[in-house]
């Protein structure tokens, strides 16, 4: 019998998002929409098309999302990839379909994780400062439906959606502080 807290991190796979490795994860803050959506927004310090181009180098996950140590990219690529990763974090496997708008937005649709997960998301760029940085907003479906939605808490999920967003949009910010574009 899987416990309770492992499910909930096993169907938070599906976000294909990076768990929360760090404590100061808790200063990006989330806004909670309807029907099982949460929304969060950062400035990076890169132009869109570099933003783009670090989160759809899909194999480099490991190296730039904390708690992912293996991807592997089934087809597609940067636009249309289908991706498996394994998440440290979530103790689970999981394979999501991108259908990107190059430069633009990056959409992900999961399609294999655990019996009853339901997840989507997308992540909006949008040029400021001249094109020099870019306003990322990131929103999270993520549900546990049928049979299995009856044993998982809203509050639970809620929780997992908030923390998958704060840890990826730190994982990448961080990324380009310490990369800064030349």
């Amino acid at each position: 019998m899987v416990n309770m807290r492992t499910w909930i991190r096993v169907v938070g796979a599906l976000s294909g998002l990076a768990a929360p490795s760090v404590s100061h994860a808790d200063a990006i803050a989330t806004v909670e929409q309807p029907d099982h959506v949460t929304e969060a927004t950062v400035t990076v310090d890169a132009p869109p098309a570099r933003v783009y181009e670090l989160v759809t180098d899909y194999a480099r996950w490991p190296a730039i999302l904390s708690d992912v140590t293996s991807v592997t990219v089934k087809s597609g690529g940067r636009r249309d990839a289908t991706v498996r990763f394994r998440s440290r974090a979530l103790e689970h496997e999981v394979t999501v379909v991108f259908d990107n708008e190059v430069d633009r937005e990056i959409r992900f649709h999961g399609i294999d994780g655990p019996p009853g997960g339901r997840a989507d998301g997308s992540y909006v760029l949008e040029p400021i400062d001249g094109g020099t940085r870019t306003r990322v907003t990131v929103h999270l479906y993520m549900d546990v439906v049928g049979v299995t939605g009856v044993f998982v808490r809203g509050s639970t999920l809620r929780s997992m959606r908030q923390a998958k967003l704060r840890a990826d949009l730190t994982d990448v910010t961080r990324w380009f502080a310490s990369h800064p574009t030349a």
